[in-house]
């Protein structure tokens, strides 16, 4: 028996066996970034590859699923298509684009929106530049909160309850967590932070938090700024231009929390 139904199948009343397999196959690839081949899919789910051959076939077919030159599926951007129809996510989109056009007009950057899905954070919007040279991020992009510096940002306006229940299930060193929670006042405090990217040499990550009227987390602003040779520093203007920026789309939810958002001089900024 699938390992997931063993968890789930008091509480089902009524059995769609193909629609609960292509369900576990959802999930099982919405958590992993490197394609699985049908056999190791059939391990993880401890059921055979006859039992899912014609699901991933259907999946495949529907757009769902990706299969590579070497038999290998991983999850396409559909559902993240179909999610971002939801009329919660459209009117954040839809409040949030002219606001980032004008970010990105200020700061001749690319400029990107995170949402926190499942405990990861998920690209559901981009606005490009007119720049020669930019760095844009891939709309339906996903990855571990405590991956990337917006990740990071969107744990510092979780409830601590929200974070230890993050924590419980990310797998990470007591020590690390300590390190990182120390790190997280500092950014309440001034509504951003600036870092060296993790991904790429020579590129300085800001992301700044989309707040609604109580308070809650809605979704994080980004900028990934390519350093040029001979540019004078320009962390300060960006992250300023930024803060600003995020609190124009907060505004569109309700009042703005400005007392959590301190001058820029006083944010963030890791090496």
């Amino acid at each position: 028996m699938s390992k997931t139904l063993e968890r789930t199948e008091s509480r089902l009343s009524y059995r769609v066996p193909a629609l609960e397999k292509g369900l576990e196959v959802l999930e099982l690839l919405s958590g992993i970034s490197q394609p699985l081949s049908l056999t190791d899919i059939a391990e993880r789910l401890g059921r055979t590859k006859q039992e899912l051959f014609r699901v991933m076939a259907c999946l495949n077919e529907q757009g769902y699923l990706i299969r590579d030159a070497n038999q290998g599926y991983r999850m396409s951007t559909k559902l993240f298509e179909l999610g971002a129809k939801h009329a919660s996510t459209e009117a954040l989109i839809a409040r949030a684009t002219p606001h980032m056009e004008s970010l990105t007009n200020e700061l001749n950057e690319s400029c990107h929106l995170n949402l926190v899905v499942r405990n990861k954070m998920l690209v559901i919007a981009r606005v490009d530049c007119d720049a020669d040279v930019s760095l844009a991020v891939r709309i339906g992009a996903s990855f571990k909160l405590h991956e990337r510096n917006s990740g990071h940002v969107a744990l510092a306006f979780h409830t601590a309850d929200q974070r230890q229940k993050y924590w419980e299930q990310s797998d990470q060193p007591a020590g690390q967590i300590k390190k990182w929670e120390s790190e997280f006042a500092s950014i309440r405090q001034s509504g951003f932070r600036t870092m060296e990217s993790t991904l790429i040499v020579g590129v300085q990550d800001t992301a700044t938090p989309i707040l609604g009227a109580d308070g809650r987390l809605l979704a994080v602003l980004c900028v990934s700024h390519i350093l040029r040779v001979g540019e004078a520093d320009e962390s300060a203007r960006i992250s300023s231009a930024m803060l600003e920026c995020s609190q124009a789309i907060s505004s569109e939810f309700g009042p703005t929390m400005i007392s959590q958002l301190d001058a820029p001089a006083h944010g963030v900024k890791s090496t």
